[in-house]
């Protein structure tokens, strides 16, 4: 007869030594999270800068080079892969593109500069940028811009980047004979 309850005592001490304990500490991480923004998440952002005034005049206009900078960066553990960086650039109003650094290939589809295939992976930090020469504007001064935006190799929207522009002034006066002779063909 008292085996009964040493038996039942013991029971009850064991399923309870085993059970979860119970605490507010899952609660704590919901309101943490709640508070501190998600620092894990996808950014693109992206520069113009000025690179070479040819005629030192101080302005963007015709011939000058300029550069265009993306930064994307990966913090996440995930890797994106196949990805198109759509720049938005309005490509009729460059030409010599070149000093290209990291990306394999750039393309010209849609009337603006694509990058595509690309491989962003966890962690990483991707820099991309490259020069090109301002075409010659005789009618109004233009607005060079960049809206930067990753396309998924499904062709959804995955991050876009606020806008950054530079105007380029019309060029006044005589063309240089080289774009006079490029206009004739």
């Amino acid at each position: 007869m008292r085996k009964k309850p040493i038996i039942s005592l013991a029971l009850i001490i064991f399923l309870l030594g085993n059970a979860p304990h119970a605490g507010a500490f899952f609660l704590d991480k919901l309101f943490n999270k709640a508070i501190t923004p998600d620092s894990q998440i996808l950014t693109l952002s992206s520069t113009i800068t000025s690179v070479d005034d040819v005629n030192k005049n101080g302005l963007n206009d015709g011939g000058d080079t300029i550069r265009f900078g993306y930064t994307i960066d990966n913090p996440t553990e995930k890797e994106i892969s196949l990805a198109t960086l759509r720049t938005n650039i309005p490509r009729n109003y460059l030409n010599f593109i070149h000093n290209i650094q990291g990306t394999m290939n750039l393309s010209d589809v849609d009337s603006t500069v694509t990058i595509p295939n690309l491989r962003i992976n966890p962690g990483e930090k991707l820099l991309i940028s490259f020069d090109a020469r301002l075409n010659y504007f005789t009618d109004v001064e233009k607005t060079i811009f960049t809206e930067p935006e990753i396309i998924t190799s499904d062709k959804k929207s995955l991050i876009k980047s606020e806008r950054k522009e530079i105007k380029a002034k019309a060029w006044k006066g005589k063309t240089p004979s080289s774009v006079n002779m490029r206009q004739k063909k």
